[in-house]
């Protein structure tokens, strides 16, 4: 999708859910830098209309987009908190709720939430955005040589190994996931890797049929790492 000034935000909702049915995570939108920053002017909008409760309702999966791709494009190291804030009226009293609506997102749409223990609002909320932003395109060619070079067995934590040799963004977007879910996109990235490389099930149907908790997005782009060893994953503009 591309966006023009005239695109306005309520267009931009309705392809956000007419995507949802076809997407893992949010990330597999693609939506490129021009294209969320576009999002989050229209967005910053809503702040300033009186009584914006249900405005902010009605928009909250675009809230959900724009916070996911913030940690994709933003700033390393800016917390979710920040993020949320630019686009929700900062209301402490208000706050709660927001959150709730917020989590409520990936529930209501059906979007793949991962099994993880019940916690509050705001640290769910995090782990979550987190785990739907998944690897940015700029880092997936070297997270793919990392891991074909790693091991792990059904003890290890592969992320105490390689958090130091992951690129700073993927980095700061996995410290937010939580344990469980960070470590199995790790180990199942890692197992499709392997798959890629020893040319076994290297079509697309059968690895996205295989691999059902990763990313559309991250399958598509191994097999083509795969492939061409000098793959540069290339920005959607």
């Amino acid at each position: 999708m591309s966006y023009t000034n005239k695109v306005n935000l309520l267009q931009m909702q309705g392809y956000f859910e007419g995507q949802v049915d076809k997407i893992r995570v949010i990330s597999d939108l693609k939506l490129s830098e021009n294209e969320y920053r576009s999002l989050g002017v229209r967005l910053k909008s809503l702040s300033f209309f009186d009584g914006s409760e249900k405005d902010i309702e009605d928009y909250m999966l675009s809230i959900l987009v724009y916070c996911t791709y913030s940690l994709i494009y933003g700033n390393i190291g800016t917390d979710f908190e920040e993020i949320f804030w630019q686009v929700v009226p900062k209301n402490q009293y208000m706050k709660r709720m927001y959150l709730r609506m917020y989590k409520d997102v990936f529930y209501s749409y059906g979007i793949s939430t991962y099994d993880v223990p019940r916690i509050d609002f705001l640290p769910r909320c995090i782990q979550l955005t987190a785990r739907h932003a998944g690897i940015p395109d700029e880092d997936k060619a070297i997270y793919y040589q990392i891991l074909s070079s790693s091991s792990f067995d059904d003890e290890g934590h592969m992320y105490e190994n390689l958090r130091d040799v992951l690129p700073p963004r993927t980095r700061y977007i996995f410290d937010m996931m939580d344990d469980v879910s960070r470590e199995k996109l790790l180990k199942e990235s890692k197992l499709l890797v392997d798959d890629v490389l020893i040319a076994q099930n290297t079509h697309n149907s059968a690895l996205i049929d295989k691999y059902p908790d990763l990313d559309l997005n991250l399958i598509v782009d191994c097999i083509m790492w795969g492939f061409d060893k000098d793959f540069v994953m290339k920005q959607a503009f």
